[in-house]
């Protein structure tokens, strides 16, 4: 163990000496952190909002709505059973989740009916923003719904029929329906003379929900509940939530690298041959590399979340998760480290294939573009990527509630690449040394 800990110490020591090297495995990576957070906390909205929708009326009329929205741009729209809803929802793969209701369609098609269509809606409550702009989203589009029953004659002369059938009934009861019926008439006609006195004054396209549905006084559009998942919901407590583990993935990129160059400059410059003509073996050796390039790992991410926690209002949602994903992640970049050392032959093409796939990996990882604004086919075809595995455990460890079985699979994939880069590390090694 001494043997061991004199190579890493010496190797950190070349390190903290390199003021360059220090800068991008400590310093660059916490203004990524800082600048990609200040840049995202200026609140913009997504141009898409992925939304989990519950269709449990599965009628013509629920379908054709559903697309309708969808139709607006506003919205990513995903058809699941209320359980994956909620699920996805509280781990904040989705921003919310839509209930449409069994009778919906009915209440739908009816113009005339007093029954009002009605849906649930569950928002984050770290996203009330989501929130406010999918309720006037529904609304208006429920308000578009219904003035485009207005303008329908057939749909109108329908519903007149309907309502004049209403009046075919014992005599004790026309007169209630006689009510009904006149009162929603009277109150349809008012509505139509003020929309097209509004259409008069008011040339403007895109009005707010609220302007259109004061088009129809005495007319409900749609009735939206709120579902409660306060409970269950997970959301990044701030943009910095979202970005220091993206300047974790930096800092860890910038060790590798300096890692796997100094192997390489100390065979080029002899000192590896001095180093075997010691008593010293290659595994030892190998051994010293890799304990000097995980305690340095360690060292940088538990800085960085330090810095995190204590200026930039990053709260730990599980401090047992976190401890797993800092060991997991050092592990499994580690072993990276040691395959990646021995594969170039010089310093220029050693530099050029480690960063190469460096930055394959944080391209599709979420190194460069956070994992809840990546593309879907991106985010997919991330999941071979180490970096998303240290991203989605740190962003479990700090916002989206992960448990220890949640995360436990990330942190195997890290562990058997870390298992798995050393082995295969140091069989190339053997046989290049001894070559």
């Amino acid at each position: 163990m001494s043997i061991l800990w004199n190579i890493a110490k010496n190797d950190w020591l070349q390190l903290v000496r390199d003021k360059t090297a220090l800068f991008f495995t400590l310093g660059f990576p916490l203004l990524i952190a800082i600048f990609f957070g200040a840049a995202f906390s200026g609140g913009g909205k997504s141009a898409l909002l992925p939304l989990a929708v519950v269709d449990q009326d599965k009628t013509a009329s629920s379908r054709a709505w559903i697309e309708a929205l969808e139709d607006t741009d506003a919205v990513k729209i995903t058809l699941l059973a209320e359980s994956e809803a909620r699920e996805k929802v509280r781990k904040g793969k989705m921003t919310a989740m839509l209930v449409i209701p069994q009778g919906f369609g009915a209440a739908r098609e009816q113009v005339f009916d007093p029954l009002v269509p009605q849906v649930q809606l569950g928002v984050s409550p770290n996203n009330k923003a989501a929130g406010g702009i999918l309720n006037g989203l529904l609304m208006a589009q429920a308000a578009k719904d219904m003035q485009q029953a207005m303008s329908d004659t057939g749909r109108l002369l329908t519903e007149t029929d309907h309502s004049i059938r209403l009046l075919e009934i014992p005599a004790e009861d026309a007169p209630e329906s006689l009510r009904v019926f006149l009162g929603k008439l009277r109150e349809m006609l008012t509505a139509l003379k003020q929309m097209e006195a509004s259409r008069m004054l008011q040339d403007k396209e895109g009005k707010q929900a609220s302007e259109e549905i004061q088009q129809f006084p005495g007319f409900t559009p749609l009735k939206i509940h709120t579902i409660d998942i306060q409970k269950q919901s997970g959301g990044p407590q701030n943009s910095y939530a979202i970005s220091f583990p993206q300047g974790i993935v930096w800092g860890i990129l910038g060790i590798i690298s300096a890692f796997s160059l100094s192997l390489v400059s100390e065979t080029k410059q002899g000192t590896m041959a001095r180093l075997l003509s010691m008593p010293v073996s290659r595994r030892q050796i190998l051994g010293g590399k890799a304990l000097g390039c995980f305690l340095t790992l360690v060292t940088v991410i538990s800085i960085l979340m330090v810095v995190g926690v204590a200026f930039f209002d990053i709260s730990i949602q599980n401090p047992a998760v976190l401890l797993l994903a800092i060991l997991t992640s050092a592990l499994g970049f580690t072993g990276l480290m040691m395959l990646l050392s021995v594969l170039g032959k010089t310093e220029k093409s050693a530099s050029g294939m480690t960063w190469a796939v460096l930055m394959i990996m944080a391209m599709i990882g979420g190194g460069m573009i956070p994992l809840v604004a990546m593309p879907r086919w991106m985010a997919g075809l991330g999941q071979f990527s180490p970096v998303q595995w240290t991203v989605m455990s740190f962003e479990g460890a700090l916002w989206r509630q992960f448990s220890m079985a949640e995360i436990l699979p990330y942190a195997l994939m890290l562990a058997l690449l870390g298992a798995g880069g050393f082995l295969l590390g140091s069989y190339l090694f053997e046989r290049k040394t001894r070559a």
